[in-house]
């Protein structure tokens, strides 16, 4: 395969990056994507699948892209079970993956993380009956889930910044002024398309490449 960077992940690693020149998505890495639907806070638990896509990609650059799972069902979800503030999951979450991500990189695989992208607003009838059929379904308010992305990706930098992860973050990228999807960027109800990845590549740096 000709190219150099791989995105692994849930969906969005397939929307944001499919059919792309230089990005390689998750389904061609591994046939179809066995990541759909994972937290961010729980991708240790699947390292068994995580690891047979990893394992041939030693040397190459890899964006991981997680955490819209989260945003969407598992922190207002813990927040209710919990009794857990909304501020402490966040954050919670953002130490858990970067852990991870730091002892995976020090086994030598070269990640990068990819931000949270912007969060859907799902209008009308259509959008109504395409979410009562999610597998992973939708418990906390556009509004919620708006802030708890840019939450997430401030959490994500932080520890980024601590475990020296280089963190892709062209979030103001993909809104618009008013903080929502840019309309030249919406796959569907909840996906951006892989214009994303062009964006990546123009304002993020990967050095593997060309080593």
């Amino acid at each position: 395969m000709h190219r150099k960077i791989f995105a692994v992940g849930d969906s969005h690693s397939r929307r944001c990056f499919e059919d792309h020149d230089t990005i390689a998505d998750s389904r061609v890495l591994a046939g179809h994507n066995k990541l759909d639907g994972k937290t961010a806070y729980n991708l240790e638990r699947h390292e068994k699948k995580l690891l047979r896509i990893l394992t041939p990609l030693h040397g190459k650059a890899l964006i991981f892209c997680f955490g819209e799972v989260d945003v969407r069902l598992h922190i207002k979800y813990k927040h209710q079970q919990w009794g857990t503030s909304v501020a402490q999951l966040i954050d919670k979450t953002a130490e858990r993956y970067t852990t991870y991500v730091h002892e995976l990189r020090k086994s030598g695989y070269q990640i990068h993380i990819f931000n949270v992208v912007p969060t859907g607003d799902f209008l009308g009838d259509a959008a109504e009956k395409w979410k009562k059929g999610l597998k992973y379904p939708f418990n906390a308010s556009f509004e919620e889930r708006s802030s708890y992305t840019e939450q997430l990706n401030m959490a994500y930098q932080k520890y980024c910044h601590k475990y020296q992860i280089p963190f892709i973050d062209i979030y103001k990228y993909l809104v618009d002024d008013k903080g929502k999807r840019r309309d030249d960027l919406i796959f569907d109800y909840a996906h951006i398309n892989n214009s994303c990845a062009d964006l990546v590549l123009k304002y993020h740096n990967f050095p593997e490449i060309g080593e």
